[in-house]
């Protein structure tokens, strides 16, 4: 990484590139890992064995037992999200779509519009939220419910300008227009079903229909996520046969057409925002302390990978492990609940004041969970282990498996459930709540 003393403008682009994040991270995993600790966290590699041994025997073989079943695990993604319970409402809605004798472009535009939408209201929603859905007769929390409410809402028509009768769509004008009653009933909130970030989650909305009517080259004149397609197919990479795109491409053309959603005071360069980028004070040598995550435009961009290339033009995408782990509370609860990273003293007594100043929860005074605001220098250098800790442990999971997984079939089939199960085991009275508390504003996890 080698950006001092260039000009604002440089240094803003490369912070909102792909490759930034692995490096500016890697900066302050590899002190933390020469030293055994960083400011808020000791690391204790020694536990390593456990975690590999759990997401492997625990995790992924009793789900995926042989090396062919090993093939089929998908990159992570919103898809398998939206299918929660076992019910297939993707492939029956694309059936749907196919007998309404809808294009392929069509059917992979519908897609992208549903995944965009539904990606970026997938902030925590917290321990207390749940969506039920009558036509599955199911109740559904976290990120799962999140998700089956938004393609509920999508299917409903109510994200759609409805021109052409068409509800199946996402326009920018419609999301502009939503109001707090409209998020309150579409996601079925009441005072005994409350959502951590409400007013940042209908602000993202509201900031979301805003990008996608001010960037027509991307996203086309009826303002759809979609119509990315379009331009991507028009940026294609020369001298292949088939529609080749670079993943820097479609990560350029997410980071251009959706920089204008990142809410007001979060960090700016040269006036611009950055994102997902925060202070970090982890390592004390550093002149530069900006660290990348652009979580929700990673997770945006794993969750595209199966429309893009399945779909649609069929694009072969490039360079695909650019991406990192996800630095989420799942994925990074997993190496604090194995204790390969623990709070030190000071950290955590600060967190359990935090907690107790927010009223969280009646059952604290026995889990001990403490609570951070997203930019607490602790919270930082958590995301920044997880992004390193996830690299570190790919290949030794692979050895064991005796497989190459990627990384994003990793974090699908192993560490991302893998964090959810073992907080379920270990906080089962806050419904396998994370070890420690974001303070939500509705836009960082």
């Amino acid at each position: 990484m080698t950006i001092l003393g260039t000009p604002n403008e440089q240094s803003l682009k490369y912070y909102k590139t792909i490759k930034s994040v692995r490096e500016t991270t890697s900066v302050v995993f590899n002190y933390i890992k020469e030293n055994g600790e960083g400011k808020y966290f000791n690391l204790n590699l020694d536990k390593i064995p456990d975690v590999v041994d759990f997401v492997v025997d625990g995790i992924i073989r009793p789900d995926y037992p042989s090396d062919e079943a090993l093939k089929t695990i998908p990159p992570h993604g919103r898809w398998q999200h939206i299918n929660a319970s076992n019910v297939d409402r993707m492939g029956t809605l694309i059936k749907e779509w196919r007998d309404m004798d809808h294009s392929e472009n069509e059917i992979c535009k519908k897609i992208i519009d549903l995944f965009v939408f539904s990606v970026l209201i997938d902030a925590g929603a917290g321990t207390s939220w749940s969506y039920y859905e009558e036509s599955s007769n199911t109740t559904i929390g976290r990120s799962e419910g999140l998700a089956v409410a938004s393609f509920n809402i999508f299917c409903q028509g109510k994200l759609s300008d409805c021109s052409n009768d068409d509800l199946y769509k996402v326009n920018g004008s419609t999301l502009m227009a939503w109001t707090l009653e409209d998020f309150n009933k579409n996601f079925q909130i009441t005072s005994e079903n409350n959502i951590d970030g409400l007013e940042g989650r209908l602000n993202l909305i509201k900031s979301l229909g805003n990008a996608l009517c001010s960037n027509k080259e991307i996203f086309g004149s009826d303002s759809r996520p979609g119509n990315i397609i379009d331009y991507l197919y028009a940026k294609r990479l020369k001298d292949y046969k088939t529609p080749t795109v670079d993943l820097s491409q479609v990560w350029d053309a997410l980071m251009t057409g959706l920089v204008s959603i990142w809410p007001k005071g979060r960090l700016t360069l040269a006036g611009s925002p950055l994102g997902d980028a925060w202070n970090c004070d982890s390592v004390p040598y550093l002149t530069n302390n900006i660290v990348t995550f652009h979580k929700l435009t990673q997770w945006l961009c794993y969750s595209l990978l199966i429309p893009l290339k399945e779909y649609g033009y069929k694009f072969d995408i490039l360079n695909t492990d650019l991406q990192t782990g996800l630095p989420e509370y799942r994925n990074g609860g997993l190496f604090v609940d194995f204790d390969v990273i623990t709070l030190k003293d000071e950290t955590l007594k600060r967190g359990l004041i935090n907690s107790k100043n927010i009223d969280f929860g009646s059952q604290n005074e026995v889990l001990k969970i403490p609570s951070y605001e997203p930019q607490d220098g602790v919270i930082v250098e958590w995301r920044c282990l997880t992004i390193g800790l996830l690299d570190y442990i790919l290949p030794l999971v692979n050895a064991k498996l005796g497989y190459n997984l990627e990384l994003c079939q990793l974090i699908e089939a192993g560490s991302w459930k893998g964090g959810r199960v073992i907080a379920m085991r270990k906080r089962p009275e806050i419904n396998g709540g994370p070890p420690i508390n974001l303070i939500s504003d509705g836009t960082v996890f």
